[in-house]
């Protein structure tokens, strides 16, 4: 386990060194953590939509073994939970960060009613 966890460590290192080119040619120095969530947000994106698929053939697949006695309901309705909690991460994701819609993110404090901290005059 403890080599394992240093590999993965060592190779989350280099990923970081390889790609950290590519994220200062897309924006200047100063907008670094912009263009890094920008670049997370689509990978995420496409992430789901690939465990979307996966995930709803496995749901089927598993609820036609239930059906026939092969597999648990409960390992089915915790797939499908899982998959629902996924569907809603992004809106999650979109409030903890502000998002405005096409906006872009905003990384300032705000109150419930969009208020930035300055604005409170």
């Amino acid at each position: 386990m403890n080599k394992t966890l240093k590999v993965m460590g060592q190779l989350a290192i280099m990923a970081g060194l390889c790609f950290a080119g590519a994220a200062f040619a897309a924006g200047n120095a100063t907008d670094l953590f912009g263009t890094a969530a920008t670049k997370l947000g689509t990978v995420f994106q496409n992430v789901r939509v690939i465990v979307f698929i996966l995930g709803g053939f496995a749901l089927v697949g598993f609820a036609v073994a239930a059906i026939f006695g092969k597999f648990e309901w409960k390992k089915v309705a915790i797939l499908a939970v899982g998959l629902a909690l996924l569907a809603v991460a992004s809106q999650v994701v979109q409030y903890a960060i502000n998002e405005e819609s096409g906006s872009g993110p905003s990384y300032g404090i705000s109150d419930t009613l969009g208020q930035n901290e300055g604005s409170w005059n």
